[in-house]
Order: C-alpha cells, then structure tokens, then sequence
C-alpha cells in the first residue's frame, strides 16, 4: 500500500529529475547561445570554407563554441578524406610505374644484386689499395667464434676463482 512518505519520496525523485533535465538543456541552449571564441585567420577561412558564411569578411568577431567544433571536426572530415584520395592516387601512381618497370626488364631483386655487386668490387678494391688481407665470410665467422670460446673460458675461471673465495 502505498503511504505518503512513499508518494513524497517518488514525487521527490521525480520532480528532481525533470529539474536537472531542464537546467542540462538550458545549459545546452545558454552554451549555444554565448558567442565567447574569438576566430584567427585560419579558423577564418575554416568557417568559409565549411559553409557557413560566403567570405571571411561576414564572419563576426566572436563565434560560438560549438559553432567553432563543428567547423573543425568538417575540416579534420575533410582533410582526411583528401590525404586518404591522394594515397589511392599515389598508390595507382607506384602501381603503373612498377608495371613499365617490369617492361623495361627492371625488377628490384636484379638492382639489388647490381648494389651488392657494385659494394663487394668498392671494398675490395679499397682492401687491395690499402694491402690488407681480405676476409671471407667464413674466415670472420672463424674468427669471432675463437674469440667467443675464449670469453666463455675466461668467465668460467672467473667463476671458478671466486667459488674457491
């Protein structure tokens, strides 16, 4: 059954949330209302070029917020979907390139070998010109796994002496 206390403390929360509804939208229509931004040049051209006025000379000297925002999240829109348009243009750019590569008999595999190629007869030229003794990849791969042998023995005596400690 219901009692007045009840009845008051449900008209109560009622009655409260219609009031801080209605304060939240007026503060919504007070936000909207105070023109409190004052716009540089660029935010300028932005509220021109977004529609919102014909030239930068009938935009007034103080927008709104919220008026602001939206200009600003048109533009990111904007701006992105140009820099995702010139990435399909630069890709279809690449794509046709590579083609008249592969025409030419151009491949990156054949001038990558060309590189190599052109790096080994740099250094050894420069190892004959010096009179060093050239290595080969198995003689420096010998070489590094003595001095890998030889740091492992120094450090098991190292350990060795200080266990005995």
């Amino acid at each position: 059954m219901l009692t007045k206390p009840v009845l008051i403390t449900a008209l109560g929360k009622r009655a409260c949330n219609l009031l801080t509804q209605r304060t939240i939208s007026n503060t919504q229509i007070l936000r909207q209302g105070i023109k409190n931004h004052q716009p540089n040049d660029l935010e300028r051209r932005f509220l021109v070029w977004s529609g919102k006025y014909k030239s930068t000379s009938e935009v007034p000297s103080f927008v709104s917020q919220e008026e602001m925002e939206r200009c600003r999240n048109k533009m990111r829109i904007r701006l992105a979907n140009l820099m995702i348009g010139l990435t399909v243009i630069g890709c279809g750019i690449m794509i046709y390139s590579g083609k008249q590569a592969s025409k030419r008999g151009e491949s990156v595999t054949k001038q990558n070998l060309e590189w190599h190629n052109q790096f080994k007869q740099a250094n050894t030229k420069e190892a004959e010109a010096v009179g060093a003794r050239t290595h080969t990849s198995s003689h420096r791969i010998h070489e590094l796994l003595q001095r890998r042998e030889a740091f492992k023995f120094f450090i098991s005596q190292a350990r060795k002496t200080i266990k005995r400690k």
